[in-house]
């Protein structure tokens, strides 16, 4: 059994989930809460029921759904693909099997399925868990061979707890040596009760005397009794002989009147026989002229009823033909149903050509390649169509998802700037708390430039009038200088005196360095007018810092300045986000992208199938799987139209050669033009009918004469005996004639008479219970010897009253003995307590077979399936253990087993490692599926049961489960680590919130 798909309707929290394309060997990744055990228990629930509400198990019905339960699609070796599927209903649900050939059942289909495999056995088998691991970590000395064995036998502990459940409850009731158990209490007690009671039996001497005394009384009182019954007996005997007196009288004298009449010679019932011949005689005389009469009539009437000889004797033939009616019907029917199928498919072959938009004929759909390899290209085009069509809905999702993220964000963002303080805004604020938290530093700084100011317009005043005396100076001497230099220049150029010209020239330029050196003293009055500048600007900038500072303190502002600080990396961080979120972004858009490159290799490859197929480019557009099943439908219709053509044709030559033999019928026995099959069946059946009804008339009429005949013989033989009986009796009675006999007759009739009261007495005195008469006293009266035996029966019965009253008292002794003395007592205490301890003792006697029965059923598997399990389960511990141990063997003197490793050396159960002894529990396990139910390959499930083995035994678990080739591994786990040992087909990731939405 193969499982490759499971359907879950709603179970637990998964509701409407598909998981399609399950592998030999699959594993279920997830968290916690992901839904590992819903899918384990929705497995369990549609293979074996749902859990009733009287069991532990949980039930997992769905909170939001009204739909609960699924399906199941499996692969059997014998049966094929069966599809499971299980809803809510009675206790454990309405189940419906449904398999690949179209067969439909329920509940026993299923269980034919499984081979008869119930839940209880499939889990412990078939399903294990870290739950059956933890079981060993809890077992100590003999426990765990114990433990080891039960899951080799079972799968499970079931032995183990069986054993000790029955263990404990023989030691409830009863130990060996112990005494406070209550067979242990109650078998001291009554062995104490016991020592007392014969101790008080010896003491009651008086006691045994009345009881030899009161049994001699009762056997004297019996034979008085036998006596008393025998005098009963006779004195009824003698009451009988007295009430029938008379008829023995009346026996004798008919004995006597027999003895003188003697015997008369006369047939026994003469008289009777001869009327019997004479009532005989008489209606037989009658019966023979009634026969001769009718014996005419029927000779006439057999002569005008003779049927037609000729139809009779084709009668089979006729039949035949006739009973070929119901085939001629059916022809018909079947042709008439044969033209009606033809045109209902040639509609359904318009319905798809207009469906497909084409027009296929018989030589053309035959052209077209159907082939399996082709509709599994087409199968698998239509897939990647569904799956780009399932990715462009979660792109599109996404893409929504993605979209309205990033606007969220921006959005955020944008508020979040909005209560961003500006530049300026900031920095005046800054300055603001700058100024308020140096305020004072600042009021000094400004009354130390007002000084400056002060002392460097002071040094201006008093430098400006320097500079106006100086200057007039410098002014007057330049100019008397220049006027002297200027002159001997010009006078050097008139006379050509060069001389003089250079003098004049280093004259005029001394004269201009000189103007140049007197405007140094300008220079520092433009410094002084810069610095008070700047020192006026200094003040006006402290002045203004004063004035925004004031009405501002520092818990104001501090406050203002933390906020946009954590405004401002709150930004940062969505600005952040809107990065990342834009690269997500652009990876659906790239996604897209690819998509559309699939989406157009897609149309492309159907535009391919849609021109081997023959098939317009609108139709590969869609659903070209759908397509090619109608193509597979139009060949085949095509080659029914065929099929049921043909049939038509052979249909009509079977109706021509039926017309035809019935033709020849009607022309040979009805004498009448054919005209239509049905008629001429009607009157050939009528016609035949009608004679064989005038020969069953004539056979009839025949028959009566031969009967009649045959009676008429019989009658002359009858008469005949019947006067020879008569005669017979004549000479018989030795009389001649009727009136001689009749005379005689009666003679012979008053002696019988005699007889027969004779025998009349003799029965009535038998029945009475007289016999042997002829012992009887006739002279003596019965009612004398009835007296003198009455008078005897009352001595009797006065000695019985007297012994009973002796007896009476002799019992009042004993119980007032018994009553007023302890042996009484003891007696009663004994057998109470004896009953009591039997009863308890057959409960213990039940708990002791079922264990003997149980311990014989281990050693009986332990000696015929074990050996087989344990070679194979010590093939999977060497490869577990990397050849560490070799062998696993069943203890001699226990229940458990012996672990051989490598170098010969011997292990218990209990003296293995916790890692050891959980591979020895999976070799068992697995060892169990492989030899004991090979037959049953049903799937593995195992649940995280590996997560204490190290990486190296981890690596050989899963190496020995792919080697399980004939059986489905179904592997759920939560631990990431253990993923690298499969391939990512073999793995399903599930999340809490993931939802596999039905295709």
């Amino acid at each position: 059994m193969k499982i490759t798909e499971i359907h879950i309707y709603g179970y637990g929290k998964l509701e409407n989930v598909r998981i399609t394309d399950m592998s030999n060997f699959q594993v279920f990744f997830g968290e916690n809460e992901a839904g590992k055990s819903t899918i384990m228990s929705f497995i369990h629930s549609i293979l074996f029921g749902f859990p009733t509400k009287q069991q532990n198990e949980l039930r997992y019905e769905p909170k939001r759904n009204s739909k609960y339960g699924g399906n199941i699609k499996a692969e059997f070796k014998d049966k094929g693909v069966a599809v499971i599927e299980r809803v809510k209903g009675k206790a454990t649900g309405d189940v419906t099997v449904t398999l690949a050939n179209g067969l439909v059942g329920g509940e026993e289909l299923l269980t034919e399925l499984l081979n008869g495999l119930d839940k209880g056995t499939f889990q412990s088998i078939f399903s294990f868990s870290l739950h059956g691991l933890q079981n060993i970590h809890q077992l100590k000395g003999d426990d765990l061979g114990r433990y080891l064995l039960s899951a080799g036998a079972l799968g499970t502990d079931k032995l183990v707890s069986a054993e000790k459940a029955l263990q404990k409850e023989m030691e409830e009731r009863f130990k060996p040596s112990g005494k406070k158990p209550p067979l242990n209490e109650k078998l001291k007690e009554l062995r104490d009760v016991y020592d007392a009671l014969k101790k008080a039996e010896k003491e009651n001497s008086e006691y045994e005397r009345l009881q030899i005394l009161r049994d001699g009384t009762e056997q004297k009182l019996s034979r008085l009794s036998e006596e008393l019954f025998n005098f009963e007996h006779k004195i009824h005997q003698l009451t009988t002989l007295e009430r029938v007196w008379p008829l023995i009288i009346e026996e004798k004298q008919l004995d006597k009147k027999i003895a003188v009449s003697g015997e008369v010679d006369f047939p026994p019932n003469g008289l009777d026989r001869l009327e019997r011949l004479q009532e005989q005689l008489t209606p037989l005389m009658a019966r023979m002229s009634w026969l001769k009469d009718k014996e005419k009539s029927l000779e006439a009437l057999a002569a005008e009823g003779k049927p037609d000889e000729d139809m009779i004797a084709n009668e089979s033939r006729i039949n035949a033909q006739l009973e070929q009616l119901s085939e001629f019907n059916q022809i018909l029917q079947e042709k008439g149903k044969a033209q009606q199928k033809i045109e209902e498919v040639q509609e359904e072959i318009d319905q798809i050509n207009s469906q497909l938009n084409t027009s296929f004929d018989e030589s053309k759909i035959a052209t077209v390649n159907t082939s399996v390899m082709v509709k599994e290209t087409v199968a698998e085009v239509q897939k990647h169509q569904q799956q780009l069509t399932d990715k462009k809905k979660a792109l599109d999702a996404a893409f929504v998802d993605e979209k309205n993220t990033i606007e969220e964000l921006e959005n955020a963002a944008a508020q979040v700037k909005k209560d961003l303080l500006d530049k300026q805004t900031k920095a005046k604020l800054l300055q603001q708390l700058q100024t308020a938290q140096g305020q004072e530093k600042l009021e000094a700084e400004l009354h130390e430039i007002n000084d400056q100011a002060k002392q460097i317009r002071t040094k201006q005043t008093t430098a400006n009038k320097q500079k106006v005396a100086e200057q007039k100076r410098q002014n007057l001497f330049t100019l008397v200088l220049g006027i002297l230099f200027l002159a001997l220049l010009f006078s050097g150029f008139i006379s050509t005196q060069w001389a003089l010209v250079g003098i004049g020239a280093v004259g005029l330029i001394l004269i201009i360095l000189m103007s140049l050196c007197s405007k140094a003293p300008q220079l520092t009055m433009d410094h002084h007018l810069e610095r008070l500048e700047d020192l006026q600007q200094r003040e006006q900038e402290i002045k203004a810092k004063l004035v925004d500072v004031q009405g501002a303190s520092v818990a104001s502002i501090q406050p203002m300045l933390e906020q946009d600080e954590e405004n401002r990396k709150k930004y940062y961080e969505l600005a952040a986000r809107i990065d990342q979120q834009t690269l997500r972004y652009e990876r659906v858009i790239q996604a897209f992208e690819e998509w559309e490159q699939e989406q157009r290799q897609l149309l492309r490859n159907q535009e391919q199938l849609a021109l081997s197929l023959a098939l317009p480019e609108e139709v590969a557009k869609g659903k070209i799987y759908d397509a090619f099943l109608l193509l597979e439908r139009l060949k085949q219709c095509f080659r029914e139209r065929a099929r049921l053509a043909n049939q038509v044709s052979m249909l009509l030559e079977q109706e021509r050669k039926m017309k035809e033999q019935f033709e020849s019928l009607s022309e040979r026995f009805l004498k009448t033009p054919f005209n239509q099959v049905h008629e001429t069946a009607i009157l050939l059946r009528t016609r035949l009918r009608e004679e064989i009804h005038k020969q069953a008339e004539y056979r009839g009429s025949m028959d009566k004469l031969a009967e009649i005949k045959e009676e008429m013989a019989q009658l002359n033989k009858e008469l005949e005996q019947l006067k020879e009986e008569r005669e017979t009796l004549f000479a018989l009675a030795q009389v001649e004639g009727e009136e001689a006999f009749r005379e005689k007759g009666n003679q012979a009739m008053e002696v019988n008479q005699w007889q027969s009261r004779l025998t009349e007495i003799i029965l009535q005195l038998e029945s009475a219970g007289i016999t042997g008469r002829s012992e009887l006293d006739y002279e003596k009266h019965p009612s004398e010897v009835l007296q003198k035996v009455s008078k005897e029966r009352e001595e009797i019965k006065t000695q019985l009253d007297d012994l009973r009253s002796h007896l009476s008292d002799l019992k009042h002794k004993m119980s007032v003995l018994e009553e007023g003395g302890l042996y009484g007592h003891l007696l009663h205490k004994y057998r109470q307590m004896k009953f009591e301890f039997e009863e308890e003792a057959k409960e213990w006697a039940k708990f002791a077979i079922a264990k003997e029965i149980l311990m014989k059923t281990v050693d009986k598997y332990r000696t015929e399936k074990l050996p087989k399990l344990l070679e194979k389960a010590s093939e999977y511990f060497r490869f577990l253990t990397n050849d560490e141990y070799i062998r696993m063997m069943p203890h001699e003197t226990t229940s458990g087993f012996i672990v051989e490793r490598k170098d010969h050396t011997l292990f218990l159960a209990n003296e293995l490692s916790q890692a050891t002894a959980e591979q020895v529990y999976v070799s068992l396990r697995l060892a169990l599926t492989v030899t004991l139910h090979s037959r049953f390959p049903y799937p593995i499930i195992i649940d995280d049961s590996f997560v204490n083995f190290d990486e190296k035994r981890a690596n050989r678990t899963f190496a020995l489960l792919r080697t399980l080739t004939e059986n489905q591994i179904l592997f759920f786990t939560c631990h990431h680590y253990l993923l690298d040992q499969f391939t990512e087909e073999e793995v399903l990731y599930l999340t809490p919130t993931s939802k596999q939405q039905v295709n």
